[in-house]
C-alpha cells in the first residue's frame, strides 16, 4: 500500500541528501492484551515510513521505477539481546521519478510486561554497497501496563484509515490502519487522526459501566486547551476499549500542541489521563506574538536568517531534532522555525540557565564560524571544522600550519576538557586534525580525532603529505615521512 505522506520533487531533498542517509520515519507503540494470561501479553508495533528520494532507484521491465531496502530489527531486553529480524522492502513502482512515493513496513513483535527494552533499526539501500550509506537509530521503551488501574496503549496518529477485512500488516479492528510515524502536520493535513487503547476499565469502573474519553488539544506554548478543537466518545467499560476517531485541525495555527485523552467516569470525575506532543504548520492560521518570541528573535523575521539558524543547531542536536531541522529546513516556515528553536532551548536550559542566554552563547560561535570557515557553496557551519567548532566550542590550543615541505596546509585542535553538546558528555584532553587538500580554496576535511564518535585514522599524518612515499617494507619509512614537518610534534604538543 503507498502511503500518504505528501510526495516532494528530488531537489528539496538537497540538505538531506549532504547528510548521505536513507530517509527514515519510524516508531514503536506499545500494546496490551489483558486476556492473555502468559508473560508474554504486550506487543511492540514498530512502523517505518520509508523515502524513496535518495536510494537508489531501478527499474522494472515495464520501466516503471523503484526503490528497495534491507533492513534490521534488534530488540534488546534489559540489555541483552532479544529478537533479530531482518527484511526487505520493495517500494510501489511509478512510472515516472517524481511519482515515486513513501512506502512503509510494520511488524508486530510480542514482549514481557514490566521490562525495559531498546528498539535497534538498521536500514540500508539493497542496489549499494556502499556500508557508509546507512541509517541507524534506536528508541528505548518499557512496557508498564499495570493490572489495578485503567492504562492507555501509546496514542499512535494515523496515516490511512480504510474498513477492510484484508489481514495483512496493517489490520487492526477491522481496518487497515497504516499509522503516521511523526508528529509533525504541515498544511496538507486537514484531520489529525488518531487510535488509542484503553485497558481495564472494567475492573476499576465495573463491567459495561458507562464512561466517557474526552480528546483535547493542548497549546504546549501557555499550557491552554483549544476550545474548539476536541470532542468525545462513550463507551461501555470493558477489558479492552478502543478509541478510533479524527478531529479538523484545517484551521489550527502553526505551533507546538498536545494531543490529550482523558478517561471520565459517570460522574464526569477525572480517573486517567495522556497525551502526545506534535507540531503544526499553517499557511492559513497565524499565532500571536508570545513572550518568548519576542526575547528570542525581537523583530528578526528573515527567512534566510531563520533557516540559517536552524540547521546550524545540527551539530549539537540529538536523533530526534535532526529529524525535525529536516523538516523545518524543507518546509521553511518562520513559525515553525522560531517554535523549534524556542523549544530546543528551554529544554537545553532544564531550568538551571536562561535559554535566551544559551542561545545567545551558540549563535555568538555560529558567527564566528560563518566568517571563518567558508568552503565554497557549502554553510559554514556544514563543514568539518564548522561542525566541530559549534559542537565543542573553542579549542585551546589551535595550530595554523599553512606551509610545511611536502605536506598540505592542516590545522591541529586541542581541547584540553571537551564537552559534547550532542551527548551531553565531557572528556579530556582531545585532538581534531584538518587538511586543506584543494588549496586554492578553503575546505579542511577532519582526518583524524581521538575523541569519542569522531573519525579516527591511526596513519593520519599520510593524509597531510602531498606526495605519500609509503612502503610497508622500508624500516625508516616514519624517519621519511616526518622529515622537514612537525605535525607529529604539534600532535603531542600543540602550540
Amino acid at each position: 500500500m503507498k502511503l500518504k505522506f505528501v510526495t516532494l520533487l528530488f531537489f528539496i531533498y538537497q540538505f538531506i541528501l549532504s547528510q548521505n542517509k536513507p530517509i527514515i520515519y519510524w516508531d514503536t507503540y506499545l500494546f496490551h492484551l489483558p486476556y492473555q494470561t502468559n508473560k508474554n501479553n504486550c506487543f511492540a508495533e514498530i512502523s517505518l515510513s520509508i523515502a524513496p528520494y535518495n536510494l537508489n532507484v531501478q527499474k522494472n521491465k515495464d520501466s516503471s521505477f523503484f526503490v528497495t531496502i534491507k533492513g534490521t530489527i534488534e530488540i534488546y531486553a534489559d540489555s541483552k539481546l532479544f529478537k533479530k529480524d531482518s527484511f526487505i522492502v520493495k517500494s510501489p513502482s511509478a512510472r515516472k521519478l517524481e511519482e515515486l512515493q513513501y512506502f512503509g513496513y510494520l511488524k508486530r513483535y510480542w514482549l514481557e510486561n514490566f521490562k525495559n527494552y531498546t528498539i535497534s533499526v538498521h536500514i540500508k539501500d539493497y542496489f549499494t554497497k556502499d556500508t557508509s550509506f546507512t541509517y541507524h537509530s534506536q528508541k528505548n521503551i518499557q512496557t508498564n501496563f499495570k493490572h489495578d488501574s485503567i492504562q492507555f496503549s501509546s496514542i499512535q496518529f494515523i496515516d490511512v484509515i480504510e474498513k477492510s477485512e484484508k489481514q495483512d500488516m496493517y489490520y487492526k479492528h477491522g481496518y487497515t490502519i497504516v499509522p503516521y510515524n511523526d508528529n509533525y502536520f504541515n498544511e496538507n493535513f486537514d484531520q489529525l487522526k488518531f487510535l488509542a487503547e484503553i485497558y481495564y476499565a472494567d475492573t476499576i469502573l465495573g463491567k459495561n459501566e458507562p464512561y466517557v474519553v474526552n480528546y483535547k488539544i493542548i497549546d504546549k506554548d501557555n499550557n491552554k486547551i483549544l476550545e474548539n478543537y476536541g470532542g468525545f466518545k462513550k463507551l461501555n467499560a470493558s477489558k479492552v476499549n478502543v478509541l478510533i476517531t479524527s478531529m479538523p485541525i484545517k484551521d489550527l495555527p502553526s505551533g507546538n500542541y498536545y494531543l490529550l485523552l482523558e478517561v471520565r467516569n459517570k460522574n464526569n470525575i477525572l480517573i486517567r489521563q495522556q497525551k502526545i506532543f506534535f507540531q503544526r504548520k499553517s499557511y492559513t492560521a497565524k499565532k500571536k506574538l508570545s513572550v518568548d518570541e519576542e526575547l528570542f528573535f525581537g523583530n528578526q523575521n528573515n527567512l534566510d536568517t531563520l533557516k540559517m539558524w536552524t540547521e546550524s543547531l545540527w551539530p549539537i542536536a540529538n536523533q530526534l531534532e535532526k529529524e525535525w531541522i529536516i523538516n523545518q529546513s524543507i518546509n521553511k516556515d518562520v513559525q515553525m522555525m522560531k517554535n523549534f528553536m524556542i523549544d530546543f532551548w528551554y529544554k537545553r536550559s532544564a531550568d538551571t540557565a536562561s535559554p535566551v542566554e544559551l542561545a545567545k552563547k551558540y549563535y555568538s560561535l555560529l558567527n564566528y564560524v560563518m566568517k571563518n570557515f567558508k568552503c565554497g557553496k557549502m554553510a559554514p557551519y556544514n563543514t568539518d571544522r564548522g561542525r566541530v567548532y559549534l559542537q565543542y566550542g573553542e579549542p585551546n590550543q589551535r595550530v595554523i600550519q599553512l606551509s610545511e615541505p611536502g605536506a598540505y596546509p592542516y590545522e591541529i585542535w586541542q581541547y584540553y576538557r571537551i564537552y559534547d553538546a550532542s551527548t551531553n558528555q565531557f572528556f579530556s584532553n582531545r585532538r581534531f586534525v584538518f587538511v586543506n587538500k584543494g588549496i586554492a580554496d578553503e575546505c579542511y576535511t577532519l582526518i583524524h580525532s581521538d575523541m569519542r564518535g569522531e573519525y579516527n585514522n591511526p596513519n593520519w599524518q599520510r593524509e597531510i603529505m602531498k606526495h605519500d612515499p609509503y612502503n610497508i617494507n622500508d624500516p625508516y619509512q616514519q624517519q621519511k615521512l616526518n622529515y622537514g614537518n612537525n605535525f607529529d610534534k604539534l600532535y603531542q604538543n600543540p602550540q
